[in-house]
């Protein structure tokens, strides 16, 4: 009878550990800061390191467009790249234009960025892309 039990206990630590490793999300964690760049009127675009428990993700970058008295504690990242060289430039009032020479996954040209008073502004984002595989 021990020997069932033990058979049946490791069974379902098995089954346990393979539906934990099926079913737990992947997250990211960020690390050390790559871009800290002041844009103008209060704003500034901070660039940092991304650590995804996907493996398929690999190196990538993370950009959030904030106010500068603000964090990004509950902030989406308008861009994610893995490129840690971009540049941005102000072009005009309230838009960036950025120039990247990696794979971006995700960008978020339109943005609304709150002030910590509760007011928001609008933003627009162009990017120039030069990714050759």
């Amino acid at each position: 009878m021990s020997k069932f039990k033990l058979t049946i206990g490791a069974a379902v630590i098995a089954i346990s550990l393979v539906l934990a490793w099926v079913f737990i999300p992947t997250h990211v964690r960020l690390s050390s800061e790559v871009l800290n760049k002041p844009v103008g009127d209060g704003f500034k675009v901070l660039g940092y390191k991304a650590m995804s428990t996907e493996p398929k993700d690999g190196k990538l970058l993370h950009f959030f467009l904030i106010d500068e008295d603000s964090s990004i504690k509950d902030v989406e990242p308008f861009l994610i790249t893995s490129d840690p060289f971009i540049k941005v430039e102000a072009t005009d009032e309230n838009k960036l234009s950025l120039t990247i020479n990696g794979r971006v996954k995700h960008l978020d040209n339109d943005l609304w960025v709150e002030r910590p008073d509760g007011t928001v502004i609008h933003w627009f984002i162009s990017a120039d892309v030069k990714y050759v595989r």
